[in-house]
């Protein structure tokens, strides 16, 4: 199989194919051991041990520093939502007079608002728990789904990592070939620049996969605390149900849906609370009044009337719940879009890597090569070149299948 996107590897082959040089036999060892090593290495390929995936990513994510500043915010926003739902404080004053005989009054105040206001309060206090909790399991998730994306981009980075350093190898073989042929007077000048050309390529390629792999190690291991983790390889996952069933379930785990959900309940109880505080604040006390051997003892009862502070609060309240409910069914219409879209993306992608993969093995291609090199058919720089398009066509199932274990870990994470 070869690919028409790369023409000067292309070249590189049809032009080495053209030629056959004395020195075939002396690299049919070597080319046996590149392919036999290429092909082992995807015959290979083993699925990740981690065992169950949603346990290795929540096992992961408790050792992180950001899930225990996420829960350090969280228990800080339920002390904040129990506070100021009880009474006013009461108001103790003395006036002490300076006459000629003793005279002061002391006077205690209680002021409470209406019964029913504390009661809509403390439901807007629960309210309120039930959505920080549901925003730090939200959390939580999305430090699963960091580790997810890390885990699987080293594995992804290890294995690009390994292919480009025996690709480099390969073409560092066939410069050695054809600075061999140029002493024979077999290979020009350009055809052998053209290889270092493409070696160069491959080892710049090998840098940036080698320092991704780097940096995203050190990620995975400041998320896991500070203990690196080796890559073990993708997960399997299995999917079943339609699409319909997988996205109801998803929503019903959606944590950020279901806070939204609860903005438009609490948004009900502040309309009902902007109510409730239209009705008059109690007042009652006790006042004591000395005047030299005198005294004189009263109770004090009163209400306030909410003239003014709460002019408009109704209204706003309103508005409010108006946008807490749009907001709700934006949330679920693009949650609804997102998962069915997701779950299309997964399917297409495992459908084509499985083909792919069947294809791939079944063709053999690099024993096919092996075997006509063995033969006497095309050279060993022929068989070399023609290993770099079945490289090629590895690098790009990697790519699907990094995509495809994105896809089903974002899966599996919209269920947990």
């Amino acid at each position: 199989m070869r690919r028409r996107t790369i023409p000067r590897y292309r070249g590189l082959f049809c032009r080495a194919r053209r030629r056959k040089f004395a020195i075939k036999n002396s690299m049919k060892k070597i080319l046996y051991h590149i392919a036999v090593l290429s092909f082992a290495a995807l015959a290979g390929r083993v699925s990740a041990q981690t065992g169950d995936y949603a346990s290795f990513l929540n096992e992961v994510a408790s050792r992180s520093p950001q899930l225990a500043a996420a829960g350090k915010e969280h228990a800080a926003a339920v002390r904040g939502l129990r506070t100021g739902l009880a009474p006013d404080d009461p108001e103790v004053a003395l006036e002490y007079y300076f006459a000629g005989e003793t005279r002061y009054e002391i006077a205690v105040e209680q002021a409470f608002d209406f019964p029913t206001v504390y009661r809509q309060r403390n439901k807007i206090s629960k309210l309120g728990i039930s959505k920080a909790e549901q925003e730090y399991r939200s959390a939580r998730r999305n430090i699963m789904a960091a580790v997810s994306d890390a885990y699987l981009n080293l594995n992804y980075a290890s294995e690009r990592v390994a292919i480009l350093t025996r690709r480099r190898d390969d073409i560092r073989q066939v410069i050695r070939l054809y600075e061999e042929g140029m002493e024979a007077g077999q290979i020009t000048a350009i055809e052998t620049q053209n290889a270092r050309m493409l070696l160069t390529e491959v080892e710049n390629s090998l840098v940036l996969a080698e320092t991704e792999r780097e940096e995203t190690a050190a990620v995975l291991a400041q998320l896991n605390g500070g203990s690196e983790i080796a890559p073990q390889g993708y997960p399997q996952f299995g999917f079943t149900g339609t699409q319909e069933e997988f996205v109801a379930a998803a929503l019903a785990a959606d944590y950020e849906l279901q806070a939204a959900a609860i903005d438009t309940l609490i948004a009900q109880r502040e309309l009902k609370l902007s109510r409730n505080e239209w009705l008059p604040k109690l007042k009652i006390g006790y006042k004591a009044e000395v005047e030299g051997s005198k005294g004189t003892n009263a109770l004090l009862a009163g209400i306030s009337l909410p003239l003014w502070q709460n002019s408009g609060r109704t209204r706003h309240a309103k508005a409010l719940g108006e946008a807490a409910k749009a907001q709700h069914a934006a949330a679920k219409a693009e949650a609804c879009t997102r998962l069915s879209s997701l779950y299309a993306r997964y399917r297409t992608l495992a459908a084509a890597l499985a083909a792919r993969q069947k294809d791939y093995l079944t063709a053999g291609y690099p024993e096919l090569l092996k075997s006509a090199a063995e033969a006497g058919k095309i050279t060993s720089i022929d068989a070399l070149m023609g290993l770099g398009e079945w490289y090629t066509l590895k690098d790009s199932l990697m790519a699907l299948e990094y995509e495809v274990a994105l896809a089903g870990a974002a899966m599996a994470l919209c269920l947990i």
